[in-house]
């Protein structure tokens, strides 16, 4: 029976006792008590059995080697892929004006596949995300935590970052992982990885953003991300080119994310994807490109993260190239480690068995 029935019709025989005349006072809260506690409990079990298990299994297709030699041969594998990571956005970004989102992953002739409902793990915590997403497992196998992240490298080589597996296989090729939140680059990402260059924006320039507050520095930050991410496109062209925002996050601890703050943070993370879209454009790099946007968690209205309801727990995950091989549209059931999976069989790369993710159904024409 749906949970919702449950508690409703539980609700209802409270409310008959509560106005029940004919019983005495201590008769109801002989029942009352017992019955609101067991309902209690069994709100929050059932809350912790689906956010512990049910919504951290990648449900897609793990590419086989027959797939993976026929979008080769089809010419649908990309040159490189470019990430826009927007830390604490959520599901947002399907909710507000965002042109340069649109442009990218909602136009007609680039096609995109599309969700604002992909599943955050929990805890819905930024270490546990970023980690899953890059590592390609659930949290509960890569053990991140932003005080593990935050204090120490990631050093577990069972689960090896879609960078190291990356580098490992192609040896002299070029990746960057350009940062607001150095976590990403310190204590997430592996450490020795050849061919990879950490670019930590918040150190470049930490001149220029002392003296302002929490918002207004990520705010500026994120400005130089792009900028730093842009210069990388033209100087180095990046396989794998992985970008992070945090103003948005900034803005929903603060204010929430139904504050028109957090609505300006969205929109300058929005530019600043034009901003490096545009720039590839330039470069005539766009259709063999793959780009995708995806949000580690997301905000209560009033702010803050980290359990298993709805507004936390819907990311957006979205897809798009010049390929032709992109469904538009939304895509099968989503998990934030699936992105692991997605830029791997963008390369034409097989996954490592170690990885849980899978791509989505319904992401692309080979394997829906």
């Amino acid at each position: 029976m749906h949970m919702r029935l449950v508690t409703a019709r539980l609700l209802a025989f409270l409310r008959r006792i509560a106005y029940n005349d004919d019983m005495t006072k201590k008769k109801k809260l002989l029942i009352f008590i017992p019955l609101s506690i067991l309902s209690a409990l069994v709100v929050v079990a059932v809350s912790l059995l689906g956010a512990l298990f049910w919504n951290r299994f990648s449900r897609g297709v793990v590419p086989t080697e027959a797939q993976l030699a026929a979008v080769r041969a089809a010419g649908q594998t990309y040159d490189r892929v470019v990430i826009f990571g927007v830390d604490g956005a959520g599901g947002h970004f399907g909710e507000m004006d965002t042109p340069s989102f649109d442009r990218v992953f909602l136009s007609e002739e680039r096609g995109g596949s599309v969700t604002y409902e992909a599943t955050a793990q929990y805890p819905t915590e930024s270490a546990q995300n970023w980690g899953s997403m890059l590592h390609g497992v659930r949290s509960g196998k890569h053990g991140l935590t932003n005080e593990i992240a935050s204090s120490r490298p990631f050093t577990d080589e069972r689960y090896p970052s879609l960078f190291k597996v990356y580098a490992e296989r192609h040896p002299g090729a070029y990746m960057a992982s350009v940062v607001d939140w150095d976590v990403v680059n310190g204590g997430i990402i592996e450490q020795g990885i050849e061919g990879l260059t950490r670019i930590n924006v918040g150190e470049l320039v930490r001149e220029e953003v002392s003296g302002l507050d929490w918002y207004a520095s990520e705010y500026a930050i994120d400005t130089a991300v792009a900028e730093e991410a842009i210069r990388e496109l033209r100087e180095n062209d990046p396989v794998i080119l992985f970008t992070h925002f945090d103003c948005v996050d900034a803005a929903g601890h603060l204010w929430g994310s139904g504050s028109t703050k957090y609505e300006e943070a969205i929109s300058h993370v929005d530019d600043q994807i034009g901003r490096i879209f545009d720039a590839c454009e330039e470069m005539g790099i766009t259709d063999s490109t793959l780009f995708i946007c995806v949000s580690d968690h997301g905000h209560k209205l009033t702010g803050g993260h980290g359990r298993n309801c709805p507004v936390v727990r819907h990311t957006t995950f979205a897809v798009a190239g010049g390929k032709g091989n992109v469904i538009s549209g939304t895509p099968g059931y989503v998990v934030t480690q699936d992105l692991a999976s997605v830029v791997f069989y963008a390369l034409g790369e097989r996954q490592p068995d170690a990885w849980d993710s899978s791509v989505p159904k319904n992401m692309f024409t080979g394997l829906a």
